[in-house]
């Protein structure tokens, strides 16, 4: 013992200096892959696909670790990845391609142009859905439905009979125009008017009039790429091991079917780079301006309020935080999440893509430190005080507005709204769990930055309809009450409160009733708050599970059934319960066992009733 530690000041001193190293900006190539390979290892990435472009050089065009972990075939510059959302940018650009060709335009009515197009907008007369707001996913589509991702069937609709697959999704939830909210489904009509204006399948544009003239040899919007030999393996990590995933095809190709390896993704890097030339002096594919066009927001609130840097036409901000933001999109498919990037003004971009399913921040974050290692950071932005006078009508309660999917709004509406206030120089949007968000003023009146960020993401505007609402990067939320802010996250706490002990007292009442101590006509009114609470619990946990193995929705197995069924249960649970507790009332010795399940039949009862506003009681997790 005196002996290690006597050494210990000496390992002391031999790590300082190799921290120390680590800590230095990496400044060459191999040093970058060492790092991102440390990182793949660590995160669970078995193979990674990599492009990184600067200033008209390549600077890395392959991949790093294994495409096929059981066969250790490593990742090369023609090896494909699916590219999931990346498939937008292609899309978008096809269309702006017909757009300069007068075939349609940004503003066109997508009614008109394609009237067998099943769109439930409640706002036709005065805002119907236009092509902008597909591209820029404010027509207030759903998201796709579970069942509605993975296609398990042996055929792949296509053209209108594809559109009629997502017929549920296709329900303006608001105003056109108004809200950004990210809709898969929005895309799928995208690809459908580029097949209708375009003459041809969409794959068959694309790959006419953007992979073929840019040299994007690998590249394919197949939707069943299993067969391609050249295709990586897609994986999950569990129990300590990679368990392949099977390239199953999507419903909504345009939204997401591209796969592309690191050859194909330097290309379109360079397209963006050279303000979509196919070369630094060759022949522009769109128009001058189209790029600016691209990455600026046009139909949105938040774009009218200031901020017109937000998610464009299938483009967005990358980073906020940073010597600079890069722009790009990037795209998630089971089994691979991938990244495409670009920052024009300084000439630089990457594109990558993981087998492993893996979140890519970190990455991604090491890249774009990489290529900015010879900026210099900008001067922090000026400091600037609050308005008072312009901020005080905006103080108060604010509810989150725009759920990618209408079911995940049942989150918001339970746990409650966030409040705007002041506290001294600072204001911060607080919700009821959780840290505050900080907001800085950030120049333009009534707009604000988080605190690292160099220019505005939020504003505080009003609405068509005069409501007071706080819009930008991943928010809108509109006005609530000031008074009864507090009831539903008060209901919620007594509704779990009331579940957990009418839980523990159903066990009781049931040894009670084994042993005959409870009348036989007062069993099923105790035991069924306790029946609804086990199938709301193991609903959840079954949705959970599903999430995870997303590729069982759609089908007919038992887990999307039980999962579909289990709300529907839970609420004929409450109200059977409900009927008998009413019905028996007098029969109870105990009148305050009586109230007590009114009560508790009450507060499930509410939940039911949310659960059903927000479609979980006409949940479908398989297909017909």
């Amino acid at each position: 013992m005196k002996r290690l530690l006597l050494l210990l000041p000496l390992l002391a001193g031999l790590t300082q200096p190799a921290a120390r190293a680590q800590r230095r900006p990496i400044s060459t190539i191999p040093q970058l892959t060492d790092s991102l390979q440390r990182i793949m290892q660590k995160e669970h990435m078995p193979g990674l696909l990599l492009t990184i472009v600067a200033h008209d050089s390549v600077l890395f065009e392959g991949g790093l670790g294994l495409a096929d972990v059981a066969q250790q075939k490593p990742v090369t510059a023609h090896t494909l990845f699916r590219m999931g959302s990346v498939t937008k940018t292609f899309v978008a650009v096809g269309l702006l391609k017909l757009v300069q060709q007068g075939k349609l335009s940004l503003n066109d009515e997508v009614r008109k142009l394609a009237p067998e197009v099943p769109i439930d907008n409640p706002w036709e007369a005065t805002d119907p859905v236009r092509v902008v707001h597909l591209l820029e996913h404010t027509a207030g589509f759903d998201d796709m439905h579970l069942n509605h991702v993975y296609n398990p069937t042996a055929t792949d609709p296509r053209g209108a009979a594809s559109v009629q697959v997502f017929r549920p999704e296709l329900r303006c939830r608001w105003r056109p125009g108004e809200r950004m909210s990210y809709s898969n489904p929005g895309y799928l009509l995208a690809g459908y008017l580029l097949e209708k204006r375009g003459g041809q399948p969409y794959e068959t544009y694309l790959a006419r009039h953007l992979l073929r003239p840019l040299g994007m040899a690998d590249a394919t919007f197949a939707l069943r790429p299993a067969a391609l030999p050249q295709l990586a393996r897609g994986y999950r990590f569990a129990d300590g091991h990679y368990q392949p995933i099977a390239p199953l095809p999507i419903y909504s190709g345009p939204a997401g079917s591209l796969s592309a390896s690191a050859a194909d993704m330097t290309r379109w890097v360079q397209f963006f780079l050279h303000d979509l030339r196919t070369s630094p002096t060759g022949p522009a594919l769109l128009a001058p301006g189209t790029l600016r066009d691209i990455e600026t927001t046009h139909s949105t609130l938040a774009a009218r309020a200031g901020l017109p840097a937000q998610y464009g036409l299938a483009n967005q901000v990358m980073n906020w935080k940073g010597p600079a933001a890069f722009r790009g999109h990037g795209g998630g498919i089971d089994g691979f999440l991938s990244t495409f990037a670009y920052q024009r003004e300084l000439g630089v971009g990457y594109a990558l893509s993981n087998n492993g399913g893996q979140p890519t921040k970190s990455l991604d974050k090491l890249i774009r430190d990489f290529l900015l290692r010879r900026v210099p950071a900008p001067a922090a932005p000026a400091t600037r005080p609050l308005d008072s006078a312009a901020l005080a009508p905006f103080l108060g309660h604010f509810s989150p507005a725009a759920p990618r999917q209408h079911m995940a709004g049942l989150n918001d509406y339970l746990l409650g709204d966030r409040q705007l206030v002041r506290r001294g120089p600072l204001l911060l949007f607080q919700p009821l769990f959780g840290d505050a968000d900080t907001l800085l003023p950030a120049g333009p009146p009534l707009t604000f930055r988080r605190p690292g960020q160099q220019q505005a993401s939020l504003a505080l505007t009003h609405d068509r309809d005069g409501r007071r609402a706080l819009v930008g990067n991943g928010t809108y939320a509109l006005e609530a009450s000031n008074t009864w802010w507090w009831l539903r996250p008060a209901l919620l706490g007594l509704t779990v409160l009331l579940m957990l002990s009418s839980s523990f007292a159903g066990l009781v009442w049931l040894i009670l009733a084994l042993r005959r101590q409870v009348p036989r006509g007062q069993v099923l009114p105790r035991l069924l708050p306790l029946l609804a609470s086990l199938t709301l619990v193991g609903t959840l946990i079954g949705f959970l599970g599903l999430v995870d193995h997303i590729t069982q929705t759609g089908t007919r197995q038992p887990l999307p059934i039980l999962v579909s069924l289990g709300p529907l249960l839970f609420a004929a649970l409450i109200l059977a319960g409900l009927l008998l507790t009413l019905r028996r009332f007098r029969q109870f010795r105990s009148r305050t066992v009586a109230w007590y399940l009114l009560l508790t039949y009450g507060a499930l009862g509410w939940l039911a009733f949310a659960l059903a506003s927000y479609g979980w009681l006409s949940l479908r997790l398989w297909t017909v």
